[in-house]
């Protein structure tokens, strides 16, 4: 149990407080008999939750963060006679320091880690349930989300019914009997998840309706009977081939007529090529005698250093003809080679060479939309069939929760029935829980919807989950202890000092109330607040003094 609490930043009258102890039943931290606000007892309540794992004390305690800033909480859990220390700051509330008798700090720790060492000293090694799961529901403190006087089970606003039964379960250790189911069924809503979350980034193809599943159907049967038109039409087997090779075989096809144009080019080519080689063998005449006899003072030399001139260029020029000629010869003998390849590529994709490349290419899309609209409609009949069995085992769940429910439910408001008829000596009605399913239920008591008496049942209720189940502690603030009349407040302070579990709780002019219920304050009382220099923190942060600023 938790034996005592320090900070250095608690004080009263300029002064450190000493340590705050606790003992196993009622603890009351008191008030003024003015019922003065803003001097920390909700606030004490809230580091009593923080101690416990809880974070609500540095989110929601926003003024007390900001008027103290960061401070460290020391406290001492016991256990079987050992004492174990621990330290936890509000400058980082995700981890918990381990530490030796003078708090000095031996090893940090995770808040989970540390949770669940708690958990497992008070013995709450329950299927499903986490320490913070048992106990937060049970912290009902002023500005945390667990005042809702019709919905005990709730742990925050916003959480579903659904997740406060299952804790519910959990804490009555009643969990095992329906923990294999709710994995399945848990595993069954990620596969649903999955395939509709793919669908919906278009990773896979999917329709989004019955509607359009059916239109899928009509166009589907409109392409399988266009499919069969085109491969009567070619009588050479397309219906055995797939949007894919039929895409390939036309692809084939483009490049065999490519090459294949590419060689005439180039034959035609090589033979201009060859055409104007034969033009170079002209040779001229080398006997000038004749010349000389006509013109008698020509200039012979010159002639022949023109004709030298022409036999060097006739080389040159024969040298690049045949080099031209070979390079296209070259790029001629790789068309030809591309086209034996390309050739025996489509005979062995079906011998369908005398098919046509815009028969192939539309037969290849009409095969594409095919597989498109099929894998669409397979996978929304997945999607289908997925969200009927999430729907089935999600039912049956349901069913097995009921059922199981129904007995707790006896259980739970029978106790709840003892526990008022000693309050009210049976003279009023007791709460009661109704379980409707799964995931809804219904808290109240009958023939009483006053506010007095809703709070009264939250505190019974409460009552009965610390007697009942392996709860360790609970928390009640001022708020609804003085809903209460005075005799019925004296009998729930004296079933709170009869457990030997942990109950903490707040409040205020304790000279209003019976002699009996001032005489259990006093004696169960673990720490006095009041104005003027007695608040937790030795003032109030409401006060608009430049002192503490």
């Amino acid at each position: 149990m938790l034996r005592m609490i320090r900070c250095d930043k608690f004080m009263e009258n300029g002064s450190i407080r000493p340590p705050i102890m606790f003992k196993a039943g009622l603890n009351t931290v008191l008030g003024s008999q003015s019922g003065a606000n803003s001097i920390g007892k909700s606030t004490f309540l809230m580091i009593l939750d923080f101690v416990f794992g809880g974070e609500d004390y540095v989110f929601r305690s926003t003024d007390v963060q900001e008027a103290i800033q960061v401070h460290v909480i020391e406290f001492i859990f016991e256990f079987d006679g050992v004492p174990y220390y621990f330290s936890r700051s509000t400058g980082d509330h995700t981890v918990v320091n381990i530490c030796d008798e003078n708090f000095n700090v031996i090893k940090t720790i995770s808040n989970e880690h540390y949770m669940e060492i708690l958990a497992d000293k008070y013995g709450l090694n329950l299927p499903g349930l986490t320490l913070r799961n048992a106990v937060s529901r049970f912290f009902r403190v002023y500005g945390r989300e667990t005042l809702d006087e019709n919905h005990p089970l709730k742990n925050a606003i916003r959480e579903a019914d659904k997740v406060g039964i299952e804790g519910l379960l959990k804490l009555c250790d009643k969990y095992a009997a329906v923990e294999e189911l709710s994995k399945i069924v848990s595993r069954a809503k990620d596969e649903e998840s999955t395939i509709k979350k793919a669908a919906k980034y278009q990773y896979i193809a999917a329709v989004p309706n019955k509607t359009a599943f059916k239109n899928n159907q009509k166009r589907i049967e409109e392409l399988l009977f266009e499919s069969q038109e085109l491969a009567e039409q070619s009588s050479h087997g397309l219906m055995d081939m797939d949007s894919l090779q039929a895409a390939q075989l036309a692809e084939l096809k483009h490049q065999l007529s490519n090459f294949r144009r590419q060689r005439t080019r180039l034959i035609s080519q090589k033979k201009s090529v060859e055409a104007d080689r034969d033009f170079t063998k002209h040779t001229f005449q080398k006997d000038y005698d004749a010349l000389v006899q006509f013109f008698p003072g020509c200039n012979i030399e010159r002639l022949e250093s023109i004709e030298q001139f022409h036999r060097n260029l006739s080389r040159v020029l024969k040298k690049e003809f045949k080099e031209n000629a070979d390079s296209t010869q070259a790029m001629i003998d790789l068309a030809t080679q591309q086209i034996k390849i390309l050739e025996a590529q489509i005979a062995e994709m079906g011998n369908m060479s005398n098919v046509s490349k815009a028969v192939l290419e539309r037969y290849a899309a009409v095969q594409k939309e095919l597989q498109h609209l099929q894998e669409a409609n397979a996978n929304y009949e997945k999607m289908e069939e997925l969200r009927k069995r999430t729907k089935d085992l999600t039912q049956k769940l349901d069913s097995l929760i009921l059922e199981v429910i129904l007995a707790l439910q006896q259980e739970i408001n029978g106790m709840m029935y003892e526990l008022n008829y000693i309050i009210y000596d049976g003279k009023k009605t007791a709460p009661t829980l109704t379980i409707q399913d799964a995931s809804h239920y219904i808290f109240f008591t009958p023939k009483d919807s006053g506010t007095g008496s809703k709070y009264k049942g939250l505190m019974v209720f409460d009552l009965a989950m610390l007697k009942m189940t392996a709860l360790p502690v609970l928390a009640h603030d001022s708020l609804l202890l003085k809903q209460i009349e005075d005799g019925a407040l004296e009998k729930i302070l004296e079933l709170y000092t009869q457990t030997p579990k942990q109950v903490f709780i707040t409040l205020d002019r304790e000279g209003t109330y019976t002699e009996r219920a001032q005489e259990i304050m006093k004696t169960t009382e673990v720490l006095r607040l009041y104005p003027g220099g007695g608040e937790l923190f030795g003032w109030s942060w409401n006060e608009n003094t430049e002192e503490h600023k």
